[in-house]
């Protein structure tokens, strides 16, 4: 797979305080790369960087394998799609017009216009001022300026701040239908994690503008193996026999723990004759329970 960013040795302060600190990532093509973390830890700063809106202290950066300057910033940004914070528009215009205005600063044509409103649902509401527009119409203009002219690379910060169920659902769909029929990638950060698990296909955590993960969903997920509930005919009995305390009951099961396939085994070979097990089940955490425990440590 293509690399479609790589970064290393980076670093970013604020007033003498190191606000991020990377010492390597890539994002490869046709990826979904999620990027979490709290409040200031680093994910607006690295887009803003990447995008050459800040100024970096040292580090390199590469997309589509040139190393960023101040010189090749802005042909490279032709081929990137931006969402950062709040996009700025221009209230008293339509949409289309909007669009026209972005078309005429990349330099691309606007036979795509159109295309693009209809993709983030704005079809039949794309000549009506912006000025009209509710906080979730105006969020899907901010993806469609982002989309238009087909870029390479997506970077989007937190693109569905503002929309319904509904469009939450219709603009996870649209991101991972780009990724799987173009060859665009996308860099994407969102406080819901929820939807961060359900889209992405690798993930950074950012804690305190370092990385400490940065790879596959899948990956990160085996380092965090479920956990295993038990639901019997006796469950009282059952913790006296497997001598779990009290405290591991969940309702009408009980949580055993995190057990290899092999322990699990064992235990049902121990239960077998005392008491009837009628389920055994795995209870995956959350992708947003797993970084509140990271957190924390």
């Amino acid at each position: 797979m293509e690399k479609i960013l790589e970064i290393k040795d980076l670093k970013k302060s604020y007033k003498n305080r190191l606000v991020l600190d990377l010492d390597s990532l890539v994002i490869e093509e046709k990826s979904i790369f999620g990027l979490i973390g709290k409040n200031g830890a680093g994910k607006s700063t690295l887009m803003k960087l990447i995008l050459g809106l800040v100024k970096k202290d040292q580090g390199a950066i590469k997309v589509f394998g040139c190393q960023l300057n101040s010189k090749n910033q802005k042909d490279i940004n032709k081929n990137l799609g931006a969402l950062i914070e709040n996009p700025s528009f221009y209230d008293h215009l339509s949409a289309y017009e909007n669009l026209e205005i972005i078309c005429q600063l990349k330099g691309i044509k606007k036979d795509d216009i159109s295309k693009t409103l209809d993709l983030v649902g704005l079809k039949n509401i794309g000549k009506k001022r912006l000025r009209e527009y509710s906080l979730g119409m105006k969020q899907r203009l901010g993806i469609a300026m982002a989309l238009i002219g087909s870029p390479k690379l997506l970077i989007l910060d937190e693109p569905i701040n503002g929309l319904d169920p509904q469009g939450i659902e219709e603009m996870r769909n649209l991101f991972k239908n780009i990724v799987k029929n173009t060859s665009t990638s996308i860099l994407i950060s969102s406080h819901i994690l929820d939807e961060i698990e359900k889209i992405s296909t690798h993930i950074g955590i950012l804690k305190e503008g370092k990385l400490t993960y940065k790879g596959s969903l899948e990956e990160y997920r085996k380092l965090h193996p479920p956990y295993i509930s038990i639901i019997t005919s006796d469950n009282k009995k059952t913790l006296l026999l497997l001598d779990l305390d009290e405290n591991r009951m969940d309702g009408k099961k009980i949580i055993i723990g995190k057990k290899s396939n092999q322990e699990i085994a064992d235990i049902v070979k121990f239960l077998n004759g005392k008491v009837d097990i009628y389920r055994i089940e795995e209870e995956k955490e959350s992708l947003e329970q797993l970084f509140i425990q990271e957190s924390r440590s």
